[in-house]
């Protein structure tokens, strides 16, 4: 991750807090990429706090190369809002590099698990996702139910689902995590053979937009 980046203001609290994290936890956050999430030889079940990005919104975050310069038409990387959980679940790497860091262990990792109980929506190919999995994040001070984590940005992605979008088609022209169904496939057959839980169902009526 390039700290030659700069960010806009909005989000620039948040951003450059996780991005610190990044330097941190290198070995697991740098290398997690969408093939690190379709790899099964690389993903451990774990237990502990974690953040759960499968239905996040995410924000672009504004950079550019060089100063003076101009903005990049397409930021590289987003901010996304997930929700904090404790239990079980599925990441990349050993546990030991997942367990919360900083001072009152406010800086954690995405991983994955069913708590959302969300279905998943599929998202035809084009469109843009983010990819937080096994990427860092801060749990926010006043809300220690959410936290903000610093994800990749794939433009023009295959097929993929996400948990968001409360199944209206419509939120694909959105930016939320996604995963491309066979790394769904994969995560969701390894926690539930963990587990026992079943996997979320896909949408059942995909809301179409007028």
């Amino acid at each position: 991750m390039s700290f030659k980046l700069r960010f806009g203001v909005r989000n620039a609290a948040f951003a450059v807090a996780v991005l610190v994290l990044g330097a941190c936890l290198c070995g697991v956050a740098l290398a997690a990429d969408s093939s690190q999430r379709g790899n099964g030889a690389v993903l451990k079940m774990c237990t502990g706090k974690y953040a759960l990005c499968d239905a996040a919104p995410c924000t672009p975050i504004a950079e550019q190369h060089g100063f003076p310069g101009a903005p990049v038409a397409k930021p590289s990387h987003a901010l996304c809002s997930c929700v904090v959980e404790d239990g079980p679940n599925l990441g990349p790497g050993p546990c030991a590099d997942r367990t919360p860091r900083g001072k009152k262990g406010e800086y954690i990792l995405s991983t994955y698990s069913y708590a959302l109980n969300k279905p998943y929506l599929t998202c035809p190919a084009g469109g843009d996702r983010t990819i937080c999995f096994g990427y860092p994040c801060i749990i926010d001070e006043k809300d220690p139910k959410r936290a903000h984590c610093t994800c990749p940005i794939t433009y023009g992605s295959k097929e993929f689902k996400t948990q968001g979008g409360d199944c209206n088609v419509a939120s694909c022209s959105s930016l939320f995590q996604g995963g491309t169904p066979a790394e769904y496939d994969l995560i969701n057959r390894i926690f539930t053979k963990a587990t026992g839980q079943p996997a979320p169902a896909d949408c059942a009526a995909v809301v179409k937009p007028k």
